[in-house]
C-alpha cells in the first residue's frame, strides 16, 4: 500500500513539471509568444539563428519562441530566396503583383500549421518578404521586426500592393547599421509603416545588433512593449 502511494506521488509530480507528460510540455510551450523569423536571400534558417545578435535575443527573451522558416524550395526561385530577381536584371523592375505568390502561399501554410504568431521578424531580404506578406495576406501580427532590410523596389508590382495598403498599422521596429550598404532601406521601410520605431546603430554592419550594441536594450524593450 505504501509502495503504491509512492508511485502515485511520483506520477503526480512528473505531470506537474511536464518532465514526462507530453501534454504538460505542450502546455508550457504555448505560454510563449511565437515569432515567425524570415532569413535573408541566399541564407538559411540556421544562418539567421546562428547570428550572434539572434542568439542574444533567444537568450534574453525566454518569453518568446522563434520559429525559423526556410524559403520554399522551388525551381523558379534563386537558391534560398523568398522571390526571384528580375529576369532582365535589377535595372528592369518586374510589374507582376503575383511575383512572390509562391512564398506568400508557403507562409500561409506555415502559419496554419505552426501559428498563431505574435510577430514576424525579417532579416535582409526577409524584411521585404515580411512586408509583402503583411500586405497580401489575411494573417495579422502584433509586431513586425525588420533588421537590415529594404523594400522590393526592383519589383514595382509588389511595391504597388504595399503602397496601396500603406501606412501599415502593425507596430514596427526598423533597425539599420551605419556600416551596412543597405542602410538606405531604413527610410524605405519607414515610409510604409505607421509611426515605426527606428533604431540606427553607429557600429553595426549587415547583421542584427548583439548585446554589446548601443541599440540592443531598445530592441529588447520593443519586443516586451505592451506585454503583461
Amino acid at each position: 500500500m505504501i509502495y503504491m502511494s509512492m508511485l502515485m506521488l511520483l506520477f503526480s509530480f512528473a505531470g506537474c513539471t511536464g518532465i514526462e507528460d507530453d501534454d504538460g510540455i505542450d502546455e508550457i510551450n504555448t505560454d510563449k509568444l511565437k515569432i515567425l523569423a524570415l532569413h535573408g536571400g541566399g541564407d538559411t534558417p540556421e544562418g539567421l539563428q546562428g547570428q550572434l545578435g539572434m542568439q542574444d535575443l533567444i537568450s534574453d527573451l525566454p518569453e518568446f519562441e522563434f520559429f525559423f522558416a526556410d524559403a520554399p524550395d522551388d525551381e523558379s526561385l534563386c537558391n534560398q530566396c523568398w522571390y526571384a530577381d528580375p529576369p532582365d536584371g535589377k535595372g528592369e523592375p518586374t510589374t507582376d503583383r503575383d511575383w512572390a505568390d509562391i512564398s506568400i502561399l508557403y507562409l500561409d501554410e506555415i502559419v496554419a500549421e505552426n501559428g498563431p504568431f505574435h510577430g514576424i521578424l525579417g532579416y535582409s531580404q526577409g524584411c521585404p518578404m515580411a512586408t509583402v506578406y503583411i500586405a497580401n495576406s489575411n494573417t495579422t501580427f502584433e509586431r513586425v521586426f525588420l533588421f537590415n532590410g529594404y523594400l522590393p523596389t526592383t519589383h514595382s508590382g509588389l511595391n504597388d500592393t504595399i503602397n496601396e495598403v500603406a501606412p501599415i498599422s502593425t507596430k514596427a521596429l526598423i533597425f539599420g547599421g551605419d556600416n551596412d550598404v543597405f542602410i538606405f532601406g531604413v527610410d524605405e521601410l519607414a515610409g510604409v509603416y505607421l509611426d515605426p520605431t527606428i533604431l540606427i546603430s553607429s557600429t553595426a554592419d549587415h547583421h542584427l545588433p548583439d548585446k554589446d550594441d548601443e541599440t540592443y536594450q531598445d530592441v529588447l524593450s520593443f519586443f516586451r512593449e505592451g506585454l503583461n
